[in-house]
């Protein structure tokens, strides 16, 4: 026998009447089998953050065991003062079962608005190797375009140029193309919300902030890998430059 919630039935059952109907469940590591539908129960979100409501199924402990369960206590004061009261009640019930994790319903919300660890850690690392490669991407164009322009230079600083002028030159190049590849960038970006939400249930991105501090962080990324080739710039003798061509 099973329980199950509302959009169960709205989903699976059309809102039809659900008691005593038959479903099969299909868990991992177990036969499946068919049980009887004997109650039907609220929605309640797993996660804090979702938006919208999944199917839910329930059956009794005893009914299919698991190796690891979680136990939900209502305490009338501190819950946070409760944690050495609940591992030794435990352990009068069996002193070898462990408590892997205890926390108030607050500490676990804030924990679920963090996200997945993991995946935070991969695309934080994607996010880290991007900006990484967008760097030296940035610097290599510079570097190529001010030995191109060697020339170029040595008449400018023949002809009065100082080196702070040689210096804004070569920033404002490096700035024009970053300016240039962010607004693609940021153009690509605004549908990947949506994308998203499509491929990773409950991942939440439309964060405003988003579309202003990741343009900054590029910038000032491409402020510092533009001015190493701008100040060797500046360095360039208008004599020996002069004799390139």
């Amino acid at each position: 026998m099973v329980v199950v919630n509302h959009e169960f039935v709205h989903r699976h059952l059309q809102d039809g009447e659900p008691l005593g109907k038959h479903i099969r469940l299909d868990v991992i590591g177990a036969t499946p089998e068919w049980s009887e539908i004997v109650g039907v129960v609220n929605n309640v979100k797993s996660y804090s953050e979702d938006t919208r409501d999944d199917p839910e199924v329930y059956e009794p402990f005893l009914q299919r065991p698991v190796s690891s369960v979680s136990l939900m206590v209502r305490a009338s004061s501190d819950p946070n003062s409760l944690a050495s009261a609940l591992r030794d009640a435990v352990a009068q019930v069996d002193s070898e079962l462990p408590l892997a994790s205890v926390m108030s319903m607050p500490a676990m919300i804030e924990r679920q608005k963090g996200g997945d660890p993991f995946f935070v850690n991969v695309l934080g690392s994607f996010a880290l190797l991007a900006l990484i490669l967008a760097a030296i991407g940035v610097y290599g164009l510079i570097a190529y375009s001010v030995g191109q322009r060697t020339h170029e230079i040595g008449i400018r600083m023949a002809l009065g140029a100082r080196s702070s002028d040689v210096l804004l030159i070569v920033l404002r190049e490096g700035m024009k193309m970053t300016g240039i590849g962010a607004a693609i960038g940021l153009a690509l970006a605004l549908p990947l919300p949506k994308v998203f939400d499509a491929m990773f249930y409950g991942l939440h991105l439309r964060e405003p902030r988003l579309y202003f501090i990741v343009p900054a962080a590029i910038f000032m990324m491409a402020i510092l890998a533009t001015y190493i080739p701008a100040r060797r710039a500046t360095r360039v003798d208008p004599i020996v430059a002069l004799h390139q061509e």
